[in-house]
């Protein structure tokens, strides 16, 4: 991983991201857009004018979840030295992960057509909401015509993107992968869906500390924006161009518990295989390990289950 881009709550940017987790203050407010639900706190990122970052035609034609995803690509790779106008882009691949897509252009348009009927509704609607533009819209950003894929699984989108992009470099598809993921979610119908799921957690007089994983006082999560993008390359690759290494990505795996449509597996099993699937493809023991970041969803259900994987 040569590049690393950042668009979150926290911040835009690398280092502004990092500063605010650093700084241990919650990103998590009162969302004016979200009037009327049930839960109506989130976390935004703050600050981000589309026509000033991407210009007034990217504002108006790209859903935000495809707005914030090339803010990142574009901090990656500045991060990792590439011009991608002196690039080969057949050998470039772009590989995002993204669960709903454009669910504010979709909530827009939806709106559109009840009050002006369906002539009215935009021609480019169905680009803006479908997930694979986030990819499709990297690739003609950077002239990247390698692989471009978009993967869907939930909360793991990134965590799989990141894995099928390792694949393509080691299969020799791709000299480099832009991956990372991205979402863009905030509306009020999603947001209403994940509440009446019981997902979300309601402490919303208090949205700093509403969200608090494996505490015993656990009612959900705050749902987020937010993107991110890596550079990754073979390491040989990265190192006959002098290019900076951020890390290693020493293993991977998948797997599904084949449980519930919504609740993990008690015994956290699924999860298991794929801890174990990694460690195997690294050549790691369990003990080698330092550093686990854990989903903490802050549900009552997720969190047991992963305490017990």
């Amino acid at each position: 991983m040569t590049g690393l881009g950042l668009v979150t709550p926290a911040g835009i940017g690398v280092d502004a991201s990092w500063a605010q987790i650093l700084s241990g203050e919650s990103a998590a407010a009162k969302d004016p857009n979200l009037e009327g639900v049930s839960v109506d706190i989130s976390c935004r990122v703050p600050g981000f004018d589309a026509t000033e970052l991407l210009g007034r035609k990217h504002a108006r034609r790209l859903d935000r979840f495809v707005q914030l995803a090339i803010v990142a690509a574009r901090e990656a790779l500045a991060d990792a030295s590439l011009d991608a106008k002196t690039w080969d882009g057949t050998r470039v691949g772009v590989v995002i992960g993204c669960g709903m897509g454009g669910a504010a252009t979709w909530e827009e348009q939806h709106r559109r057509m009840l009050e002006h009927g369906p002539d009215r509704v935009s021609a480019m609607l169905i680009p803006m909401l479908v997930p694979n533009m986030v990819a499709g819209q990297l690739a003609m950003e950077f002239g990247a015509k390698g692989p471009n894929l978009v993967t869907a699984t939930a909360c793991a989108s990134g965590a799989t993107a990141i894995g099928v992009a390792r694949d393509l470099l080691r299969g020799g598809a791709c000299d480099i992968v832009l991956t990372g993921g991205t979402e863009a979610g905030l509306t009020p119908l999603s947001i209403a869906g994940f509440a009446q799921m019981g997902a979300l957690s309601h402490r919303v007089d208090d949205p700093g500390s509403a969200s608090r994983p494996f505490d015993s006082g656990r009612d959900g999560f705050v749902a987020a924006e937010a993107a991110g993008v890596l550079v990754m390359e073979r390491p040989a690759d990265a190192s006959a161009r002098g290019a900076r290494t951020r890390a290693h990505l020493a293993g991977y795996g998948a797997s599904a518990d084949a449980f519930h449509a919504t609740a993990p597996d008690p015994e956290g099993a699924g999860a298991e295989a794929a801890i174990l699937a990694a460690l195997a493809d690294a050549d790691v023991a369990p003990s080698d390990v330092t550093h686990v970041n854990a989903h903490g969803t802050s549900t009552p259900l997720n969190d047991v289950s992963e305490a017990r994987t």
